[in-house]
C-alpha cells in the first residue's frame, strides 16, 4: 500500500459508512415521488443553504478549475472566483423567493414542471426534461475529477476509482433520494469548509511580503500570469471574456435544476433569507479555494502539468499523509455533494416530467402513477450509471484541454436555454409559451452554433458562447414582448 494511503482508506471507509447509514435511515422517508425529489420540507433552511453551497461548488471548484488557475494565473481568479460568484449571488437573490413562491402554489417538484405549469404548456415540460440530460456532462466532470483524487490518495488504479465513485454514489441515492441528499450534503459541506481553510492556509507563506509580494511572485511565473487579463490564455483573453461573460454566466448558472430547485425544499417564505445568507457566505469561502491553483503553480515549479491533475499532484506534494487523507475526504465530499444533487434532479425529471409527458394518460393516472414514477426514477439511475462510466472513461483516456470544457459546453447550453423561460415566468406574465420557446431555441442555436461552427475567436470558450446565447435569447424575448404589445394596442 502506498505511503499514507492507509489513512486515506480509513477516512474513506468512515465516510462511506456514515453516508450509507444516512441513506438507509432516509429510505423510509423516500416513499413518494415528492419526498424522493425535494425531501419532506422539514429540514432546516440552514442545512438546505449548506447543501446549496456544496452543490454550487463541487469538484469543479476543488479539483478541476484550480488547474485552470495554475495554467492561466490571476485572470482566472477574476473570472471564476470574482465575476461568476458575483453573478451567482445576484441571481439567487433575484430569483429564489419568487421561484419558490410560484412553485409552491402547485406543489411543483422539478424545474421543467415549474416551466410547463407556469405557461400551461405540457410540451415545454417535456422539452426541458430532454434538455436537462445535458447535465450528464457535469456528472462526467465530477467523476473524472474524483477518480484522479481517489487514484492518488487511495493508491488504486483510475479504473477502480471510477467504479467505486459511480457504484457508491448511485447506490445510496437509489436508497435515500433527496432526504438522504440534504443530510449528506450538510455533512459534506462541513468537511468542505475545513478543507477550504486548510487549502487557503497552505498559501499563506506566499503573502509574506503582503499582497504586492504575492503579485510579484505570480509575475515571476511568466508574462500576463499576474495580469487581470491573459492574452496568451484560451479562456481569459480580454475583459469581456474574463469578467463580463463570467458575470452573465454566474447569474444564469443558478438556473440548473439541482440548484434553483433547492428553493422548493423550503417550507415557508421566511426560510428563504436564512437559506440564502448561509449559502452565499459558505460559497464565498469555497470559491476562494481557486487560489490554491496559484499556490500550486508557485509550489510545484518544473514542467507544466495538465490542469486536471494539478490538485492531485499538489496534495501529494504539499501535505503529510494524515492531512492528505482528510483533504482527500473533503474533495470527495465536494464532488459527491453535487453528484447527488444532479442524480436526484435528473431521475426526478425523467419520471415526473418526461415519462408523464409522453406516456398514455391511462398509465400516468394520478392514483397509480405515484409508485410507478418512483420506480421509474430509480430505473433511470440504474441506466444512467453505465452511461456516466463510459463517458468518464472516454474523457480520462482522450482528454482535450480539460474535462471542464466538455462539462461547460453541455451545462452552459442547458441554463442558457432555461434562462428566459424562468425569467419570464417570474417577472413577465404577458410572455406566452411560443415566445419563451423561441427565446430558448435561439439560445441553444447560438451557443452550440458558435462552439461547433467555430464562429469568432471565442468559439472555444463555452462561457463566451453561452453569454452571447443569453443576450441573443433576451433580444428575442424583448422583441417579442414589444411586438405583442403593439398588436394588442392595434386591436384594442
Amino acid at each position: 500500500m502506498a505511503d499514507g494511503s492507509i489513512y486515506a482508506w480509513i477516512a474513506f471507509v468512515l465516510y462511506a459508512a456514515t453516508v450509507s447509514g444516512i441513506a438507509l435511515w432516509s429510505r423510509s422517508r423516500a416513499r413518494s415521488m415528492a419526498s424522493f425529489s425535494v425531501g419532506t420540507r422539514t429540514v432546516s433552511p440552514y442545512l438546505v443553504g449548506l447543501s446549496l453551497a456544496a452543490n454550487m461548488t463541487s469538484a469543479a471548484t476543488f479539483v478541476i478549475n484550480p488547474g485552470l488557475m495554475y495554467l492561466y494565473g490571476w485572470s482566472g481568479i477574476l473570472g471564476y472566483a470574482v465575476a461568476t460568484p458575483l453573478g451567482i449571488g445576484i441571481g439567487l437573490v433575484v430569483f429564489s423567493k419568487k421561484f419558490r413562491s410560484i412553485g409552491d402554489r402547485s406543489s411543483v417538484i422539478t424545474v421543467p414542471q415549474w416551466i410547463g405549469d407556469r405557461f400551461g404548456a405540457p410540451l415545454l415540460k417535456v422539452y426541458f426534461a430532454v434538455l436537462s440530460l445535458l447535465q450528464i456532462t457535469f456528472l462526467v466532470l465530477i467523476v473524472v475529477g474524483l477518480s484522479f483524487v481517489l487514484h492518488s490518495t487511495l493508491g488504486i488504479s483510475t479504473t477502480a476509482a471510477l467504479l467505486i465513485i459511480v457504484g457508491f454514489t448511485f447506490a445510496y441515492i437509489l436508497l435515500g433520494g433527496a432526504s438522504a441528499h440534504i443530510l449528506t450534503n450538510s455533512v459534506q459541506a462541513v468537511i468542505m469548509i475545513l478543507v477550504a481553510i486548510i487549502f487557503l492556509a497552505s498559501g499563506l507563506e506566499y503573502f509574506s511580503g503582503g499582497f504586492s509580494g504575492f503579485a510579484e511572485r505570480l509575475a515571476s511565473v511568466g508574462p500576463h500570469f499576474a495580469s487581470p487579463v491573459n492574452p496568451d490564455s484560451l479562456l481569459f483573453r480580454d475583459w469581456f471574456e474574463t469578467f463580463v461573460a463570467n458575470f452573465i454566466i454566474g447569474i444564469a448558472i443558478i438556473l440548473q435544476p439541482h440548484i434553483i430547485s433547492k428553493a422548493l425544499y423550503l417550507r415557508t417564505e421566511k426560510d428563504v433569507n436564512r437559506y440564502l445568507v448561509t449559502a452565499l457566505v459558505v460559497a464565498t469561502l469555497f470559491f476562494a479555494v481557486l487560489l490554491t491553483g496559484l499556490f500550486a503553480r508557485l509550489a510545484l515549479g518544473g514542467d507544466e502539468l495538465k490542469p486536471d491533475i494539478v490538485m492531485a499532484t499538489y496534495i501529494v506534494h504539499e501535505f503529510p499523509p494524515v492531512m492528505r487523507a482528510f483533504i482527500g475526504l473533503g474533495i470527495l465530499a465536494a464532488g459527491f455533494s453535487t453528484l447527488e444533487g444532479i442524480l436526484v434532479a435528473l431521475s426526478s425529471i425523467f419520471a415526473n416530467d418526461f415519462l408523464r409527458g409522453v406516456l398514455p394518460a391511462r398509465i400516468t393516472a394520478q392514483d397509480s402513477w405515484e409508485k410507478r414514477s418512483l420506480r421509474a426514477a430509480k430505473i433511470f439511475l440504474v441506466l444512467l450509471a453505465p452511461v456516466t462510466l463510459l463517458l468518464s472513461w472516454d474523457q480520462i483516456q482522450h482528454p482535450s484541454l480539460s474535462v471542464a470544457m466538455f462539462a461547460q459546453n453541455g451545462v452552459y447550453g442547458l441554463f442558457s436555454a432555461a434562462f428566459v423561460p424562468i425569467l419570464c415566468g417570474v417577472f413577465f406574465e404577458r410572455a406566452g409559451k411560443g415566445l419563451v420557446f423561441a427565446s430558448s431555441l435561439t439560445a441553444l442555436l447560438v451557443h452550440f452554433g458558435m462552439y461547433y461552427g467555430k464562429i469568432t475567436v471565442y468559439h472555444n470558450n463555452p462561457g463566451v458562447t453561452a453569454a452571447v446565447a443569453l443576450l441573443a435569447s433576451l433580444l428575442v424575448m424583448f422583441a417579442g414582448l414589444l411586438l405583442q404589445k403593439s398588436v394588442q394596442e392595434e386591436t384594442a
